[in-house]
C-alpha cells in the first residue's frame, strides 16, 4: 500500500514528537505558498516604496468615494484625469482583503508570541543554570566550569549588548545625583539585588539560582 499523501488540509494527528512538528511545518508552509498564489495582484513589500505607497493610502481611504461622486456628476471634469475603476477595484481590493490580512497579521502575531514563549521557558532555566555555574566555578572544584562560564558569559553579555559608556572631555568628575527615592519606598525596596563586579544585569528572577544551591 502506498503512503498517503499529506496535503495541507489533512488533519494533523495529535503527537508532539518532532515528526508530527515536522509534519506541521510543512503543512504550514504549503498554506502560505498556496495563498501566495491565490492573492490578486500581490506585490513584495519594498522599503524603498513604502513611504510613498502609505503616503497615498493614507487620503485614498476617506478621498475615493467623493473623487467618485464628483467625476461622475459634473462633465466638466476631465475624465483622464481620475480613473473611477481603478478606483472602484481598489475599494473593492481593501473591503475584500483588509479584514484577512488582519487575520492573518494577528496570527502572526500569536506565532511569534507562541516562539518566544518557549524559548523564554528554557531562556530562564539556561539564565538560573549560568548563575550558579558562575558561582560554583569558584569553589574548589569550579576549574572544569571555567572555560563552559566564560563563553555563556560572552553570549548573555552579546544578549545584553552592554556597551560601556566613553568618558569625553566635558564629563563631570563627579557622578550625577541619585534619583530620588519614591514616596511610601525604602532604599532596600529599590535596591537592586546584589552582584559581584563581574555582573551581567540579569532579571532579578534569575537570582532565585542561589536560593536554590545554598
Amino acid at each position: 500500500m502506498k503512503d498517503a499523501i499529506v496535503s495541507p488540509q489533512t488533519a494533523v494527528p495529535p503527537d508532539t514528537g518532532v515528526s508530527s512538528l515536522d509534519t506541521i511545518t510543512a503543512q504550514l508552509l504549503a498554506l502560505v505558498i498556496q495563498m501566495e498564489g491565490i492573492v490578486p495582484d500581490l506585490e513584495p513589500h519594498d522599503t524603498r516604496e513604502i513611504g510613498r505607497v502609505a503616503a497615498g493610502a493614507k487620503f485614498a481611504d476617506l478621498l475615493i468615494a467623493p473623487t467618485i461622486t464628483t467625476v461622475t456628476s459634473v462633465p466638466s471634469v476631465p475624465q483622464d484625469l481620475f480613473k473611477v475603476d481603478r478606483a472602484r477595484d481598489a475599494l473593492m481590493y481593501r473591503d475584500r482583503l483588509r479584514p484577512i490580512a488582519q487575520r492573518m497579521a494577528a496570527l502572526t502575531q500569536g506565532l511569534e508570541f507562541t516562539i518566544d514563549s518557549k524559548m523564554s521557558l528554557a531562556g530562564e532555566d539556561a539564565l538560573q543554570t549560568y548563575h550558579w555555574a558562575k558561582r560554583a566555578a569558584l569553589g574548589p572544584n569550579g576549574a572544569a566550569l571555567h572555560p563552559y562560564v566564560d563563553e555563556m558569559r560572552r553570549v548573555v553579555k552579546k544578549a545584553i549588548n552592554r556597551h560601556p559608556k566613553k568618558a569625553t572631555a566635558n564629563s563631570p568628575s563627579t557622578p550625577p545625583a541619585a534619583p530620588p527615592i519614591p514616596h511610601g519606598q525604602t532604599f532596600m525596596a529599590i535596591r537592586p539585588p546584589a552582584e559581584d563586579a563581574a555582573s551581567d544585569e540579569l532579571p532579578a528572577s534569575f537570582y532565585k539560582a542561589d536560593e536554590e544551591v545554598s
